[in-house]
């Protein structure tokens, strides 16, 4: 996704191709918001899961023999043609939006070890 705000290396920014006479005066607090956002460097999928608690998911692999993970978060389950969610460039829940920690294969081992 490109930006829509270019800004000049003396500070002065703006819309790219409008100038800023053509921009209502009543637009400039939602451009100003706009061009902050872009400077994040964060993508709308992250910016979803921005949450007063800053809570990240944790995936777990739930049935190790199918490859089948759970988002700790919205408890739905993915499974994967090899690895993990960190192997397959889950940066972020494709399901709830939550960016990732980190996963959790030992959990399924713990359940194997106890079911012995």
């Amino acid at each position: 996704m490109s930006k829509m705000i270019y800004r000049e290396p003396n500070g002065n920014w703006g819309v790219k191709g409008v100038p800023w006479a053509e921009i209502p005066d009543s637009l400039y607090g939602a451009l100003y918001k706009l061009k902050d956002y872009e400077e994040t460097g964060i993508n709308p999928a992250q910016a979803r899961t921005l949450t007063d608690d800053g809570s990240l998911a944790v995936w777990t692999c739930v049935d190790e023999e199918h490859n089948v993970w759970r988002c700790g978060f919205c408890e739905t389950l993915h499974r994967f043609e090899a690895d993990g969610p960190e192997e397959n460039g889950f940066n972020c829940c494709p399901y709830c939006g939550k960016i990732i920690e980190g996963t959790d294969e030992e959990d399924v081992l713990d359940e194997e070890d106890d079911e012995t």
